[in-house]
């Protein structure tokens, strides 16, 4: 008995540690999924940022808050969030190059802010109802470091 209770044991163990190690690797793949899901268009995201005024000019989705826009995990390591190669600027960083913004959720505004972790001055697109709302930043017109549901 103690020989089959020793061999469940290590069993389970060997099990746990399987078992941990894919948590992490599924992470990643989402993560680099919802990298490259930003720039396909009929994705779910229901946020997105433009290059240029008027929601002209390359862009990029959002599904959820960016904290820095410097720094983002893309699948592969920490990389600056760039704009998709969808029109003029795309490519170029998304950090202080954004000058409008579209929102599409019908249950949560949209905040970008000044500032990297959601400070300083900041741009409020009200849910998108009945209607989605896009309009030219203002207060952080390419000068916009991060994200957040609001």
């Amino acid at each position: 008995m103690r020989a089959f209770s020793a061999a469940l044991t290590a069993s389970v163990a060997a099990g746990m540690l399987v078992f941990t190690g894919n948590p992490a690797h599924a992470e990643d793949q989402l993560d680099l999924k919802n990298w490259m899901l930003a720039c396909e268009s009929g994705n779910n995201f229901k946020f997105e940022l433009h290059y240029n005024s008027d929601n002209k000019g390359a862009w990029r989705d959002f599904g959820y808050a960016v904290a820095n826009f410097d720094s983002v995990y893309s699948g592969q390591g920490y990389k600056p969030l760039v704009f998709c190669d969808n029109g003029a600027g795309g490519l170029q960083k998304v950090k202080n190059n954004a000058a409008s913004a579209h929102n599409r959720h019908t249950s949560y505004g949209a905040c970008v802010y000044y500032n990297s972790w959601f400070n300083g001055a900041k741009d409020a697109l009200q849910p998108a109802v009945p209607a989605p709302v896009s309009r030219n930043l203002v207060n952080t017109y390419n000068q916009n470091a991060s994200f957040q549901w609001c």
